[in-house]
């Protein structure tokens, strides 16, 4: 939990600029300011999102789909740790997500890009929300309207690094090298297996490749896809892309990017396991 907050990670500031203010202004040590955060950005992450599956299929969807995204935040944020890689803008990512669902739920355009905004300056992976704004949107936005509002939050994404690379220009938090050619060490070296012997344990091959995958296999199922709401639906060919971007780009320390992304699989997944509890029931009683 041991952050530098005048060197923002890759210029990942506001939960650096957030944390430095509750130092300064209430005296806080950074540990404190640390703690505290996550504690409310938990909350927040859990409150909104049964909030968002209330808004979808009611309060006891609200129950299932926040108590699946309880059980699994652990399994990718805090168990596969090598050494203690989990970050205060993680979290805060976490609830960007959670957002963005929300107001793409609820149809906000307006509060949708104040969030975006601040999802930036926490986070780069951010991006990624624009693509799954358009996705959900094509054909029922018309081109023009669409094609404005993802300019809009593209160049929002693009002036918001560019003054962040600016203002830290100096001072930048370090980027792991090589770690395309770590991650086949670490799979395939018997040598480099021998040197790190905790780091090999099964679980971590498991769930860095596998886990993940596992995880979407029922949205492979053109049965289960298709009981979902169109909105929904639209959000799958993104974890595709996620998937691909997660295995190429991430070293074996990053595995708990994947985090941040629970919850766009979460609603789906929960509406799937409610749709199968009901079938069962309605066999049973049939």
């Amino acid at each position: 939990m041991n952050q530098n907050f005048s060197q923002p990670f890759v210029s990942r500031a506001l939960t650096s600029w957030v944390s430095k203010f509750l130092t300064i202004a209430f005296h806080f040590t950074a540990e404190e300011a640390v703690y505290l955060l996550e504690l409310l950005a938990f909350f927040l992450v859990f409150e909104i999102f049964y909030q968002v599956g209330v808004c979808i299929k009611g309060k006891q969807f609200g129950v299932i789909s926040s108590v699946l995204l309880i059980l699994s935040i652990p399994w990718f944020a805090f168990l596969p740790r090598y050494m203690p890689l989990y970050f205060l803008y993680d979290t805060y990512a976490l609830l960007a997500n959670v957002i963005f669902l929300y107001f793409l739920q609820r149809g906000k355009f307006v509060p949708f890009v104040i969030f975006f905004s601040f999802a930036t300056l926490n986070r780069e992976t951010s991006l990624i929300f624009v693509f799954i704004y358009f996705l959900v949107h094509f054909q029922s936005l018309g081109n023009y309207k669409l094609l404005k509002r993802i300019g809009l939050l593209l160049l929002i994404w693009v002036s918001i690094k560019i003054l962040l690379k600016f203002l830290f220009s100096m001072k930048g938090g370090e980027v792991y090298q090589d770690q395309y050619w770590s991650n086949i060490e670490f799979f395939l070296s018997m040598t480099y297996e021998i040197k790190n012997p905790i780091f090999f344990e099964p679980y971590y091959r498991f769930s860095f490749l596998i886990f993940p995958i596992l995880f979407l296999i029922p949205l492979f199922w053109k049965q289960n896809v298709s009981m979902l709401p169109l909105r929904i639906r639209k959000t799958l060919p993104i974890g595709i892309v996620i998937l691909l971007i997660f295995l190429y780009t991430a070293n074996i320390y990053e595995y708990r990017i994947f985090t941040e992304f629970l919850p766009i699989f979460i609603l789906p997944i929960s509406m799937i396991v409610v749709q199968t509890i009901k079938y069962g029931e309605s066999l049973e009683l049939g």
